[in-house]
């Protein structure tokens, strides 16, 4: 749904960024690591989530203040496939709006070009954004997970004090184009990553651990059957529809289509299907 271009958007910022992400997927958790400026907060005004992140980052989905008028419990409607976060000192040098990184109220022209900049960028999650050793990339990852484990696939309880004890964010080396000399096999990034950015509840990060394993996609693809014609490692998940947004299904996955057969695995190194 498109937002209202008002111009006034307050600004909320995270002081820790794991806490506010959490506080961001689960409405009932009891961290509230926010601060933010004094005076008028009207019911209904926009405001621009800030991260403490390395670099400074802003939620592309903009929250509401609602009837209490309290910044701090502003209300954001998350999409399923999780909200981004961009750089917001290169953001706001772009837009010549510096007072976004300073002030904790923007009015007129600098509320609507921030607005704006955000409502254009709020679609876009390709996976090399979440590549990186950064706190931004791994907050990137968290918000993207939606709460849910990628080694176990399993929602991760956010709703207790010690939720940031429970949730483990496993980050990867950025993402290199390739060398100019060697063709592009794939225009997905999918295919070709030998590890691949994750988040884990605490008994896979465990497992994780205790196996040795140093890559997330080594742990996961070892959760799967070895394929019986050829003995690979490397056998995908099979699920059945059509997905918006293929870049984003993860290595572990295949897509099937729409036609729903009896196939449940399918192995990348054979392409054998059982």
């Amino acid at each position: 749904m498109t937002q209202t271009i008002t111009e006034r958007l307050h600004i909320v910022e995270g002081t820790d960024w794991k806490d506010a992400v959490i506080a961001l997927l689960e409405p009932k958790s009891p961290y509230r690591p926010w601060r933010y400026g004094f005076g008028e907060s009207p019911a209904g005004d926009a405001v621009a989530v800030v991260l403490n992140t390395d670099p400074v980052s802003v939620l592309t989905e903009l929250a509401h203040i609602g009837d209490d008028g309290d910044p701090g419990c502003a209300i954001v409607d998350l999409p399923l496939w999780g909200a981004g976060l961009l750089d917001l000192t290169t953001l706001a040098m772009m837009l010549d709006v510096r007072c976004a990184v300073t002030e904790w109220r923007l009015d007129g022209d600098a509320a609507v070009k921030l607005q704006l900049a955000l409502e254009e960028c709020r679609l876009r999650s390709e996976p090399d954004s979440r590549f990186g050793r950064t706190s931004l990339a791994a907050a990137r990852t968290l918000l993207h997970s939606g709460a849910a484990c990628d080694g176990c696939d399993s929602d991760i309880d956010l709703t207790g004090p010690d939720a940031r004890d429970q949730v483990y964010v496993h980050t990867v080396d950025s993402y290199r184009r390739p060398d100019p000399t060697s063709p592009i096999v794939s225009p997905w990034l999918r295919f070709s990553a030998i590890d691949w950015p994750a988040v884990l509840c605490r008994a896979c990060h465990e497992r994780m651990a205790d196996g040795g394993y140093q890559r997330f996609l080594d742990y996961r693809f070892d959760q799967h059957p070895a394929c019986p014609e050829c003995g690979g490692r490397r056998t995908l998940s099979t699920f059945y529809g059509m997905p918006v947004g293929v870049a984003n299904i993860p290595p572990w996955l295949h897509i099937g289509g729409c036609c729903v057969s009896d196939e449940r695995w399918s192995c990348s190194v054979c392409d054998h299907e059982w």
